[in-house]
């Protein structure tokens, strides 16, 4: 165990972890005779009384309550054809949703918040802090971004292909030059899906090193406004890749696994939750506040009672849609 580790664990397991920190020691030590489970349990309970019992009030806080949620989204459009009912969001469904989080107080935090936070420099985060992504680049997020702007919404973009198409995802427009400087000046944060949209950790380590780098200083060359973040291409992500990632210069990258990001977890290893078109109000609610995907059998009910254009075999776990 390490102090960092707190948000490693689901929500179950931290809430559980909280109330065996409150325990004595001594209990701690009865229960370990129930049963492997519940001594490990009890040694995790123990280990986290201990932290709380030597941290100040303030690092407590930091440790395993300032945390934020990360939504990512694809495409805006709302066509949901074939092959991309996974990516394509309706622009009024997330309207809808922005107007969720604006109503039960969500804090959409800034680029700026998240490296300060992340280095240390800021030691507590406001509650339901939230950031929202979309990957790939894709045009249709261009105007419901540029309207958001307030909320600081990131957009990640593979360099290589500005201005072309998305021959990975249904060969549809990708953003132009002109329409990332209008994102950037109207306050979106651009930043980079690698060069070209391919999983990183497939190639070699020159590889890595060339796209990331390319990448970096393509954006930073032709928009200089670029946030130093990276969107990692399928979410897909190694010990290599994370430190060619360092050695670029981005100061955050994320990933596509699900969970909430506290102050402990790795910089390049930042987690993300999907959002999708079936997602209900509750569902959706249950995303922004946990940051982990919907139980199976509530996702599967949702897809059943959505359009037949929803109606698609359960999904299979992967590191990520894009």
């Amino acid at each position: 165990m390490d102090v960092h580790s707190w948000f490693e664990a689901g929500w179950r397991h931290r809430i559980l972890c909280r109330m065996l920190s409150y325990l004595p020691p001594v209990v701690a030590a009865l229960a370990a005779r129930l049963g492997r489970r519940a001594r490990r349990l009890a040694v995790e309970g123990a280990f986290w009384g201990g932290v709380r019992r030597v941290a100040t009030h303030a690092q407590w806080r930091r440790l395993t309550l300032s945390s934020y949620v990360v939504l990512y989204y694809h495409r805006l459009q709302g066509d949901l054809k074939s092959g991309q009912e996974r990516l394509d969001v309706p622009p009024s469904m997330f309207e809808r949703q922005l107007r969720l989080l604006r109503r039960l107080r969500f804090r959409a935090l800034s680029p700026d918040e998240l490296v300060t936070f992340h280095d240390g420099l800021l030691l507590t985060l406001p509650r339901r802090s939230y950031v929202v992504t979309a990957d790939d680049g894709f045009k249709d997020c261009v105007e419901p971004f540029i309207r958001h702007a307030s909320i600081n919404p990131q957009f990640y973009v593979p360099s290589a292909e500005i201005g072309g198409r998305s021959w990975w995802a249904g060969d549809e427009p990708l953003v132009h030059w002109d329409d990332l400087r209008r994102m950037a000046k109207a306050g979106v944060g651009v930043g980079s899906h690698a060069h070209r949209h391919v999983v990183l950790p497939e190639l070699d380590d020159a590889a890595i090193r060339e796209e990331l780098g390319e990448s970096r200083n393509t954006l930073v060359a032709r928009l200089p406004s670029t946030v130093p973040f990276l969107a990692y291409p399928y979410g897909r992500t190694d010990t290599r890749v994370a430190s060619e990632a360092r050695a670029a210069g981005f100061r955050l990258a994320f990933t596509t696994d699900p969970g909430r990001n506290g102050a402990g977890t790795d910089a390049m290893y930042l987690r993300r939750v999907g959002v999708k078109a079936w997602d209900s109000p509750a569902s959706f609610l249950w995303k922004a506040l946990t940051g982990e995907l919907l139980p199976s059998r509530w996702e599967a009910r949702l897809i059943r009672r959505g359009p037949p254009r929803f109606r698609l075999p359960p999904p299979i776990p992967a590191p990520g849609d894009s």
